[in-house]
């Protein structure tokens, strides 16, 4: 079985669907009664933010890695495990907030983007938690499969945006793509 079969089965998990609608509904109406949902969104923007955001925790988390494995630095990774782990807030929020607007199918595949982000996060929370009093294997064995969590929900993600088109229908409020805007000075 092959990756693309994995995400198509992703894809088909009605089971899901129940949770998913009651769980969209929530946040949909959290964000539409607080005015927040199109900033969240990158109205502002003129594109999603999650992507944008998640950059920063997934960042942190591979450079941990590297002090771990490469340059046995283990407080310069805690450091930087608490920088992602700093950074996850907006970037769930963000996310959130743009699966709370996707359709079935694509909602499906978030929930085990995120499922596996959560067991990721959960992952580096731990490892952080180990850190404070020092280092050992099994903090730098949690914050890799941490990792690999995060790489698994990265590749769904991925999934979700490129193969389904999550999100590319545009966000933009204002000038359309063809509007040329000129430099003031």
């Amino acid at each position: 079985m092959n990756l693309e079969s994995l995400f198509r089965k992703a894809e088909s998990a009605g089971f899901l669907d129940g949770g998913s609608r009651f769980l969209q509904q929530r946040i949909q109406g959290v964000l539409g009664s607080s005015g927040a949902g199109p900033v969240l969104r990158g109205s502002w923007l003129g594109h999603p933010v999650h992507p944008v955001l998640v950059s920063l925790p997934i960042g942190a988390w591979v450079g941990a890695t590297v002090f771990d494995l490469a340059f046995r630095d283990h407080v310069g990774a805690r450091r930087l495990i608490g920088l992602g782990l700093l950074a996850t807030p907006p970037t769930l929020v963000t996310g959130w907030a743009d699966w709370a607007e996707r359709d079935t199918r694509q909602r499906r595949v978030g929930l085990i983007h995120a499922e596996a982000n959560a067991i990721g996060i959960t992952a580096m929370f731990a490892s952080y938690l180990r850190r404070r009093h020092g280092s050992d294997a099994r903090a730098v064995v949690t914050s890799t499969a941490g990792l690999l969590a995060i790489g698994i929900g990265g590749a769904l993600g991925g999934h979700l945006t490129y193969a389904m088109g999550a999100g590319v229908d545009g966000v933009r409020e204002g000038p359309g793509p063809d509007t040329l805007i000129t430099p003031v000075g």
